[in-house]
């Protein structure tokens, strides 16, 4: 699951991002790196074939054969969600761990879809599809360098509601949605479960399970690039971060870390003082006074009224709390775990990387003449546990905001297996 507010280039706010690309339930390991397994009917037993068998973020799986039997192996040490979809059947997962030279057995019994729940009960928007489309891979694929190079395969297969009421835009998906990054050389299947962006908050939330294919490079002058790329995208991103984390080494990954803490805005009176204010105003009719010098038809107008109703909206639009961080560089040793336990963490924290930001994002922020930095503020709610392959949980305690709110999308994801090249 993804979840996010999306930048307003005229607002100082933070964006704010949840990543929730996996569903877990409960687990069964049995103890070389291999997984094997049965996947049957529930109601009657029979072993079910041609069953798609993977770990979800990756591109390791493989299909059940004519007596319902699957195994694959050649996968790196960490944990994994097993899924297992299959036409008319509802999908489902294992979340399984490596450790090294480890066999996992996971027979699944697959449950029949009820035939009513695949009926579609609101009016797709035909009329706006084009415009709805857009705003879909606006947030699905990002607005980087590499979703400019990200081609949907089956847009048809994607339908798209629209509530003009409250500017809400739902989509749904009756198969995998298939994109290719020509970027960096995958061919992702995206088991789509849930696209939901309200347009006033700027909430945007995502539920679904990609599975990575490598594309076939047309040369070998293709095939670098796709290697350069996909470093690209992975240093500076959250799973090198939390890697980093995992191994206590954020400053030898070039991360700057610092604690953060969010106080309350001295320069922001009461939400009750500027209500009662603006309410008056409004009643009185106050009009806004401005300048009338010789501004650009480009330059705002300058309030030089200290108590009109301009002056009282403004400062209710500034942010009740603003950022306080603490002059430190951490390491991720600081923050003690125990023995196969979670990092005992709460709070934010300020994260820095030494590249500079795309310059889309800068412009969505509203400072296309300023680029710095790659920036973010990472929450987390609950004490994590993090593995080698920087799979963390419980996911849902990990929210973020600023730059990997913007960069962390379907176009620069990568597969949970992925090794960048030796520098």
């Amino acid at each position: 699951m993804e979840r996010s507010f999306t930048p307003r280039p005229t607002c100082n706010r933070h964006s704010l991002y949840f990543l929730f690309l996996f569903f877990t339930t409960s687990w069964t390991a049995v103890a070389q790196n291999v997984v094997s397994g049965r996947v049957t009917d529930s109601l009657t037993n029979e072993p079910l074939p041609y069953v798609n068998v993977f770990f979800a973020n990756t591109s390791f799986g493989a299909s059940t054969d004519g007596n319902g039997e699957y195994r694959f192996s050649g996968f790196p040490s960490g944990k994994y969600d097993l899924t297992f979809t299959y036409v008319g059947y509802v999908m489902t997962q294992q979340s399984v761990t490596f450790s090294g030279n480890t066999r996992v057995v996971a027979n699944q019994p697959l449950v029949q879809e009820a035939k009513v729940l695949s009926e579609v009960l609101v009016k797709p928007d035909t009329l706006n599809w084009k415009r709805n489309y857009q705003s879909f891979k606006h947030h699905f694929l990002g607005v980087s360098k590499n979703a400019a190079a990200c081609e949907i395969k089956n847009p048809k297969s994607i339908f798209l509601y629209f509530d003009p009421r409250d500017a809400v835009l739902v989509a749904h998906a009756r198969e995998p949605i298939i994109v290719e990054n020509n970027a960096m050389g995958y061919r992702i299947k995206y088991h789509l479960h849930h696209f939901e962006y309200q347009g006033r908050p700027g909430l945007f939330t995502i539920f679904g399970l990609p599975q990575f294919e490598e594309m076939e490079p047309k040369n070998e002058r293709e095939r670098k690039r796709w290697l350069r790329e996909r470093d690209r995208a992975f240093y500076g991103s959250l799973n090198h971060f939390m890697r980093a984390w995992q191994q206590q080494a954020w400053k030898e990954n070039d991360f700057r870390v610092s604690r953060l803490y969010r106080i309350p805005n001295k320069d922001r009176p009461s939400d009750a003082f500027l209500d009662s204010r603006i309410h008056a105003l409004r009643k009185k009719g106050d009009m806004v006074t401005i300048s009338t010098g010789t501004a650009g038809p480009m330059e705002k107008p300058r309030v030089v009224n200290g108590d009109s109703l301009s002056y009282y909206v403004q400062l209710r639009a500034l942010p009740k709390e603003i950022d306080s961080v603490v002059n430190e560089s951490l390491t991720g040793k600081e923050f003690s775990a125990t023995a196969n336990g979670p990092i005992n963490f709460r709070g934010l924290l300020q994260v820095r990387y030494k590249e500079m930001e795309e310059p889309g994002y800068a412009v969505m922020v509203g400072r296309p003449d300023k680029r710095t930095q790659q920036r973010s503020i990472v929450h987390v709610f609950e004490p994590i546990r993090i593995y080698d392959n920087g799979y963390y949980e419980d996911v849902r305690s990990i929210f973020m905001e600023n730059y990997w709110s913007w960069s962390e999308k379907i176009a620069t994801l990568l597969p949970l297996e992925f090794q960048p090249q030796p520098k």
